[in-house]
């Protein structure tokens, strides 16, 4: 059976897991889940604020919780790089921890925040980077007051020797993250072969040669442009009163925010990377050597993005990926193994859909490339069946196998939607907030399905990008 995992990103975030889609489509109650009592996370108190100067806050109240979580996202990552600096915005939010705001012989930042037992870390993605820390609740005056100094002067007395030893040390981190763990390989080659040119084809972290060639006035230079309020989201969930929290960070962001000032500044708006073409005709297989016991052969989907708002057509699309994907391992004339995964990666500007299967151990290169066509050839198939089920919304066309189909599509949507209260993360919140401009992320998600199950979209978005033309391949050989 297959497995699907889903990522909200860095360079795969927030994990979730689905089971294997089956045949779906529907017509449609709404999908609510309040009211079933799976939604302990939307059941937290929410409050969202603008202030003058762009800033956004979103504030979740949570009794359940033990500690703060204090998330600061602002809207830069990999994609706003000068070329050649790839690496520029991880090695920044890096350094932004060394600040020393008491003076030059001051403590770090980072040292003040361990001071206070606060744990600290910071997350870049291809669009974003989230600066966040965990505390208790008894320290947040204090912790808040300390990003809104850090939001202040990001890079307050970081010193050349900080920085040569920062990207030292991210340099190293590069070799642990893509070559000693058994997936980074396949992570890295996803963008960087399969979206060769494109701007979500560049490395997130960059690489030992471009990280060389950024100097600490790179890093000023991109902080000043890109660490302002207007491109900030601060995200705060607590335990805390919503009031005794929003006094808190309105005391420390005061001056940042532009409280009482009539001048307003409107958030950073986002024009997202545009779409992948689909692949050129002949386009070859990718092949590469890696840490594989057995061949391992990628096929690479890419669908609209975050700001597309099509988070619905996206989970359709998995699921006759899924169904597609199960079908070619019940041919006994494939070299198949057993089971299969995909990995779900939704940025701002596309969504990447990563379906891999193990090869038997004694496939050649040869067989893989011939093995490819044949089983893209039944893609779409998988895709229309979808939109055939849907036919049964109409009057007088339902069939018992049409309404088990829906009623399997709907089951399957619901089930994603719960895993999503369950696991909601500030960081997704800041990121459908700046897509949608909305905090209600799993009422937005409610939406979204209900709309795909009633509306005659679907068939389109599937016939577009369900097709072979839209999937690249990689093999990954021993």
């Amino acid at each position: 059976m297959g497995t699907v995992r889903l990522l909200g990103l860095l360079l795969l975030p927030c994990l979730f897991m689905q089971g294997c889609a089956t045949a779906p489509t529907t017509a449609a109650r709404p999908v609510r889940f309040a009211a079933r009592g799976l939604n302990p996370v939307a059941a937290a108190k929410v409050s969202t604020a603008v202030y003058p100067k762009g800033m956004r806050l979103v504030v979740r109240e949570d009794p359940k919780a033990h500690e703060v979580s204090m998330y600061v996202s602002y809207r830069v990552g990999a994609t706003d790089e000068p070329a050649g600096k790839a690496g520029l915005a991880e090695l920044a939010a890096r350094l932004t921890r060394m600040a020393r705001h008491g003076g030059a012989s001051a403590q770090t930042l980072e040292a003040r925040l361990a001071a206070v037992d606060a744990t600290t870390n910071n997350v870049v993605t291809h669009d974003d980077t989230e600066l966040w820390v965990t505390l208790a609740p008894a320290r947040f005056a204090t912790v808040v007051g300390l990003e809104a100094q850090r939001m202040l002067d990001p890079l307050a007395h970081v010193t050349e020797e900080d920085f040569q030893r920062v990207r030292a040390r991210q340099v190293d981190d590069l070799w642990a993250r893509y070559e000693r763990s058994d997936n980074g390989p396949a992570q890295r080659w996803l963008h960087e072969k399969l979206l060769e040119g494109h701007a979500y084809g560049r490395p997130v972290g960059g690489t030992p040669e471009s990280l060389e060639k950024v100097t600490l006035e790179d890093v000023r230079a991109f902080v000043k442009a890109n660490y302002t309020p207007a491109h900030a989201v601060l995200v705060v969930s607590s335990p805390l009163p919503l009031a005794d929290t929003k006094f808190e960070v309105a005391s420390a962001f005061a001056g940042l925010a532009g409280l009482g000032s009539e001048a307003r500044i409107p958030p950073a708006e986002r024009i997202p990377p545009p779409m992948p073409e689909d692949v050129p005709g002949g386009a070859p297989m990718q092949v590469v050597r890696g840490p594989v016991k057995v061949p391992r052969l990628h096929f690479v989907l890419t669908l609209p993005g975050r700001y597309s708002g099509m988070y619905a057509e996206e989970q359709v699309a998995m699921e006759a990926v899924q169904s597609w994907m199960r079908a070619n391992l019940k041919r006994d004339e494939y070299p198949l193994g057993r089971s299969f995964s995909i990995h779900y990666q939704e940025l701002d500007g596309v969504t990447v859909l990563d379906c891999f299967v193990d090869l038997m151990r004694n496939v050649r290169e040869e067989e893989a490339r011939k093995l490819v066509p044949s089983m893209l050839a039944t893609l779409e198939r998988h895709a229309d069946q979808i939109t055939q089920g849907m036919k049964d919304a109409e009057p007088g066309s339902s069939t018992k196998a049409n309404l088990a189909a829906n009623k399997t599509l709907r089951a399957s949507l619901m089930q994603d939607l719960h895993r999503q209260s369950l696991m909601t993360s500030p960081m997704n919140i800041a990121r459908v907030l700046r897509s949608t401009g909305r905090a209600d992320m799993l009422r937005l998600r409610e939406e979204q399905v209900n709309r795909v199950l009633t509306s005659e979209e679907l068939s389109p978005y599937l016939r577009l990008y369900v097709r072979a033309e839209r999937v690249r391949t990689l093999l990954i050989l021993p």
